[in-house]
């Protein structure tokens, strides 16, 4: 039996009557057999006393025990609270590495489209760069034709010829290629040479000088007998193109290398056939065409003759 603190003062009490009681009995046989007695019946109720518990005591011990019953409760209680808790941090740790690993596939992302985006922009550099050179390239070739446009200029201003008394009229093209081909008619027959001239349409006309257009018939004509080193025929065939007079001059002398007849129009060149003249001829009949605003180019290969072609504004 668990004693209070009441109890045990009680039983001190009567451990002290009962010690007193046997010191008496011990001086005084007589008196001391009577406070022998009292002093054991003393002792004994109190004992009595102590083994019977109080309502108070029965109420704590009630306390005590419902107290001890529960003490499970709430350890059961408490660990539930814990668990309960546990599964909110696993909740919240997921919940984080959730986020993490978003912010790890963004931060990836992120840097595949930098790497992109330095991929691009080196290939943007490049680019540029190629350009920039593109364009500086192509700058210096305008630059370059601009000298050879100006150097034209003034090699067809000085060549072209005087023609300050002849003022521009709309002539009759047709008839100004047979006025020509009349003229050196026989200079081309000593050459074995037969010039025939068709015109498709008896108006067309241009706006020249005649005495510049009479000149460029008879600088290629005169090219042709001096260069088709043999017998043969000289066709001028005058037709119109849309808005434009297309004149074609072929003759079917030896003719010269393709290489070769790029360069007949140039001032001073004289080909591998070259004779007696000072390369002036063709240079003048182009510098006449680009005049007046038209285009003239050549074709011609070994062995099959040599073709001019001209191309000028129609006056109709």
């Amino acid at each position: 039996m668990k004693l209070k603190g009441s109890q045990k003062f009680l039983l001190l009490i009567a451990c002290l009557f009962y010690a007193g009681f046997l010191f008496m009995f011990v001086r005084s046989i007589s008196f001391g057999i009577l406070g022998c007695a009292i002093g054991m019946g003393v002792f004994f109720l109190l004992v009595i006393m102590l083994g019977v518990p109080s309502d108070e005591d029965e109420e704590a011990e009630e306390f005590e025990e419902e107290a001890d019953s529960q003490e499970p409760e709430k350890e059961r209680v408490h660990v539930n609270s814990l668990i309960d808790q546990l599964a909110e941090r696993r909740e919240d740790l997921e919940s984080a590495q959730s986020d993490l690993k978003l912010r790890d596939d963004e931060i990836d992302r992120l840097n595949k489209r930098q790497e992109e985006s330095r991929e691009e922009f080196e290939k943007l550099t490049e680019e540029k760069q190629f350009l920039e050179e593109k364009v500086t390239s192509l700058e210096r070739q305008l630059e370059e034709a601009k000298a050879k446009i100006s150097d034209a200029n003034n090699n067809i201003e000085t060549i072209l010829p005087d023609a300050k008394n002849d003022p521009p009229m709309v002539i009759n093209i047709g008839e100004a290629a047979s006025k020509a081909a009349a003229d050196l008619e026989d200079a081309a027959r000593k050459a074995g040479i037969t010039i025939k001239t068709v015109s498709t349409d008896a108006t067309l006309m241009v706006k020249a000088s005649p005495s510049m257009i009479d000149i460029l018939f008879k600088n290629i004509i005169d090219n042709a007998i001096k260069y088709m080193s043999k017998e043969g025929t000289l066709q001028i065939t005058i037709s119109r193109i849309e808005q434009e007079l297309f004149i074609v001059m072929k003759d079917n002398g030896e003719g010269l290398s393709a290489d070769q007849t790029e360069h007949i129009f140039e001032l001073n060149f004289q080909g591998t056939n070259r004779i007696s003249g000072n390369g002036l001829g063709l240079a003048q009949a182009r510098a006449i065409v680009e005049y007046y605003g038209g285009m003239i180019y050549a074709r011609s290969s070994v062995g099959n003759g040599m073709g001019i072609y001209i191309h000028l504004p129609s006056a109709l």
